[in-house]
């Protein structure tokens, strides 16, 4: 099942499921969701000067700014556009090693792809880091991490893992989007459409959303 609510509305669910596995380790949240087009930036940029005029003029343009308390960048919402939040706490006495959590995001979605699956860097891609999801080196996931110690056991911490998924081609409206906000917050850099990748032609939604929700809990 996917759910379709408002960018603030979901981030702040995300928030509620984290709060849950700290309180109860026992438990794990896998879940799909999408959401109207938007702008959804880290909280760190809100106390960036121009911060306040950008969003204004984007909102203006229909493109209003959620904001997020994991770390990355800036993201498009809207039509095509897939999200997962997995949530999930440690083993008792693990530390929390970053490589691994990722890797618990990352390889279910590369599983789910196939071949032509990987990770790293994509020079032009929205939202770049080291834990891109690609296609045929193309970037078609973006990651973001929120970890909070565990409230019931100290000794685990809670994991919210998120990825923002390209079900279809990213839209020139979108990355323009993000280009003018960028602008307006003083960035020189530029997002280009050509970095991303999207499902195979034939891969449908609803078996990527199957195979996808298979690996992750196949995950022990």
């Amino acid at each position: 099942m996917i759910d379709f609510l408002d960018a603030s509305e979901a981030l702040a669910r995300e928030m509620d499921l984290l709060e849950d596995v700290s309180r109860d380790p026992g438990r794990r949240h896998l879940w799909f969701w999408e959401s109207p087009k938007c702008l959804v930036a880290p909280k760190s940029l809100s106390s960036k000067p121009g911060f306040e005029r950008a969003a204004i003029a984007l909102e203006a343009d229909g493109w209003p700014v959620s904001l997020r308390s994991t770390g990355g960048d800036v993201t498009p919402q809207g039509t095509g556009i897939l999200n997962v939040s997995h949530v999930y706490a440690t083993e008792p006495g693990e530390p929390v090693d970053l490589k691994r959590e990722y890797d618990r995001l990352c390889t279910p979605i590369e599983k789910a792809l196939g071949a032509g699956a990987g990770r790293g860097w994509q020079p032009g891609a929205f939202c770049d880091g080291e834990f891109n999801v690609q296609l045929n080196n193309r970037k078609f996931a973006g990651t973001a991490m929120r970890i909070r110690r565990g409230k019931a056991d100290r000794k685990r911490s809670a994991i919210l893992a998120h990825a923002i998924m390209l079900i279809d081609p990213v839209s020139i409206d979108a990355i323009g989007a993000i280009n003018r906000f960028l602008s307006l917050l003083g960035e020189d850099r530029r997002i280009d459409a050509g970095a991303h990748a999207s499902l195979p032609a034939g891969y449908g939604r609803e078996n990527f959303v199957a195979a996808l929700s298979d690996a992750f809990l196949d995950q022990v």
